[in-house]
């Protein structure tokens, strides 16, 4: 799976591209300089100050048995839930991806989830053909709570997320729009349709949104909306959520969760059959 990261980038930049006679992943010299081998990976910063900072992917769990329609996905702190159209209901899966055989339906009040979230104490499940977005406590029992999301826009509800204060409601047509915790529209909106040619979802990760492209990108925007020029590309997404303050997506096929964490390191580079290493402390 190819992950990308575009200028802008908090790390240092690589100063030093080396060709060594070695197989090594790490080669430190005797005079204290050490080079990553092109293409991998490592999680610790500190000790490679000199590495980008990039995303990688973690974990992929199949949740095809379960429904083949999974558009949204969630971490409670505990577990992944992955909500699927096929059966209208939200899947529970532990820390490994395996499926824990607890699920909750949503059929009474949509036959067309989109995303789903999680805010703490509830979860929050999009209903794309009716606008609204409907409530759940932790036991998957309907809340009689929900917010309408009808008068910025009729149709096209595609992604919903969570920032500790506020919703932040995804439209196909590239505008997320900001709610409070009662479902009241704040009067702002910002843009992703520069970006993004086919929305589909979108998460905050404690510092960034993440807005979904089903044509196989995450872009990485600002607390204001502003595009930040990083992006993870992936398969096709239907669907984005956070763990970790990592980005996760639920990609169309197969229909599984992938999920990224922060980690640095160097991409490979072609040298006519050397070996690039890196310099990164």
């Amino acid at each position: 799976m190819a992950i990308t990261l575009g200028g802008g980038g908090s790390a240092s930049q690589i100063n030093e591209v080396v060709t060594l006679n070695n197989t090594a992943d790490t080669v430190t010299l005797a005079d204290g300089r050490v080079y990553l081998k092109g293409g991998v990976f490592e999680t610790n910063q500190s000790t490679y100050p000199l590495a980008f900072l990039d995303m990688k992917e973690v974990l992929t769990f199949d949740v095809s048995l379960q429904d083949t329609n999974a558009l949204g996905v969630t971490w409670d702190g505990t577990h992944y839930w992955v909500v699927g159209a096929t059966n209208d209901r939200v899947y529970k899966y532990d820390a490994a991806g395996a499926y824990t055989s607890t699920f909750f339906s949503i059929s009474a009040q949509s036959t067309s989830p989109f995303d789903i979230e999680w805010d703490g104490t509830f979860f929050w499940v999009l209903d794309g053909a009716n606008n609204k977005i409907w409530k759940y406590n932790s036991a998957g029992v309907y809340q009689s709570v929900f917010f309408s999301v009808n008068t910025q826009a009729t149709s096209g509800w595609k992604g919903v997320t969570w920032d500790g204060t506020f919703f932040w409601v995804a439209n196909s047509n590239g505008n997320v729009y900001k709610y409070n915790s009662s479902g009241v529209y704040q009067s702002v909106t910002f843009s992703a349709a520069s970006e993004v040619t086919s929305l589909q979802g979108i998460a905050w990760d404690g510092t960034y949104f993440w807005v979904a492209d089903y044509y196989q990108t995450l872009y990485k925007y600002n607390s204001a909306g502003v595009y930040q020029n990083e992006t993870i590309t992936t398969e096709y997404i239907n669907g984005v959520g956070t763990k970790d303050n990592a980005p996760m997506v639920v990609v169309q096929s197969p229909r599984s969760v992938d999920v990224y964490g922060e980690a640095i390191g160097v991409v490979p580079v072609i040298n006519n059959g050397g070996q690039n290493y890196m310099r990164v402390a």
